[in-house]
């Protein structure tokens, strides 16, 4: 018997589109624009998703690839019905259909399109008809970008995980996932996942009586704002490691965003050691070895699945460094850059 993927064993890039389809309410098209990828390259994600969820079938790959667009709302209305009176018409199909949606309704935030019985003829009304992203859309309410912190502040910012998740082996990724991924994080910034509000933390000097590097942190407030104040994706910068720290192979992605004077980070990397019990992993803002600026500690630390995410507001002066580093310190208050991890040069801070 062959077994079936589950959502969390999906590679990292196939999920996240599934998650944006299903939990943000995007589109195809909206994915594509949000990456800057055309939209082949998005719906190909989800048909790979869709192939490794469902069982073994002889359902054509054509068949497949419309069922999959009706699942996600994706199709337009005349072809959606034709392909429901498709489904009623083949066994085959409603059975492979149905199971793709058993797995798919626990992370939906509006009911899947109708699988019809079989010889079913009547159409659903058209409200359960509309797209999956319809819905879900017009409940998403953005929230701001975090308020930069003065510049030249002494209290590094501390970083928190950010709301995407990895999934089981999706440290082969190539760089292309891991933006995908990355990308969860800024729409998250920017959508909250609806009505929720975002918060940052800053972050209190490490305990002196701890062995690895720390933070204390107390939330910030942050009111919740429209997509009319311009938030926007403004930088792509691909991280990528030394030599002297190239045996794992990490690679990773920070997305910058703005909004208004604000401007805010994302990253992403994968294939990092995990952190022991005396070094934590550290974000830095670098021009020269004596003009740094440590934006925080990573936490939570990295794990045996070698995932780092965070995502912080950037100081005012941002704009004044060169470098993005990533670093692993063994101090509890470094005054400079420790080993160099990752490595990417700063843009979209003009």
């Amino acid at each position: 018997m062959i077994a079936m993927a589950s959502l969390d064993s999906l590679p990292a890039d196939q999920r996240a589109v599934l998650e944006l389809v299903l939990k943000r309410g995007r589109t195809y098209d909206e994915i594509a624009r949000m990456l800057s990828i055309d939209r082949a390259g998005v719906r190909e994600r989800a048909l790979s998703a869709f192939d490794a969820l469902g069982p073994p079938t002889r359902v054509p790959p054509e068949r497949r690839a419309l069922i999959t667009d009706y699942l996600l709302g994706q199709l337009p209305a005349k072809v959606g019905e034709d392909t429901r009176q498709r489904l009623a018409q083949s066994a085959g199909e409603r059975a492979w259909a149905r199971v793709l949606a058993s797995e798919l309704e626990p992370i939906a935030v509006s009911p899947l399109p109708e699988i019809p019985t079989e010889g079913a003829r009547e159409s659903q009304p058209a409200a359960a008809a509309e797209p999956v992203a319809a819905t879900a859309a017009a409940a998403a309410e953005p929230s701001p970008v975090p308020a930069a912190e003065p510049a030249g502040g002494s209290q590094p910012r501390a970083w928190q995980r950010a709301p995407a998740r990895a999934a089981a082996g999706s440290s082969c990724c190539p760089l292309g996932a891991l933006v995908v991924v990355a990308a969860i994080v800024v729409i998250a910034l920017l959508s909250g996942g609806g009505s929720k509000k975002n918060s940052t933390t800053t972050a209190s000097q490490p305990a002196a009586t701890s062995s690895t590097p720390t933070t204390s942190s107390t939330p910030s407030t942050t009111t919740s704002t429209t997509a009319a104040n311009g938030a926007k994706l403004v930088a792509q910068i691909n991280l990528t490691a030394p030599t002297s720290a190239a045996a794992t192979k990490p690679v990773g992605v920070a997305l910058v965003l703005k909004q208004g004077k604000n401007t805010g980070i994302a990253i992403r990397a994968q294939n990092l050691p995990a952190n022991g019990k005396h070094d934590a992993y550290a974000v830095w803002l670098y021009k020269s070895s004596n003009d740094s600026h440590i934006l925080g500690f990573v936490n939570p630390a990295v794990g045996t699945n070698g995932v780092l995410q965070a995502e912080a507001a950037l100081p005012t002066n941002a704009g004044h460094f060169s470098q993005l580093l990533v670093t692993k310190e063994t101090q509890q208050s470094p005054k400079s850059p420790g080993p160099i991890v990752l490595q990417g040069v700063l843009k979209g801070l003009s």
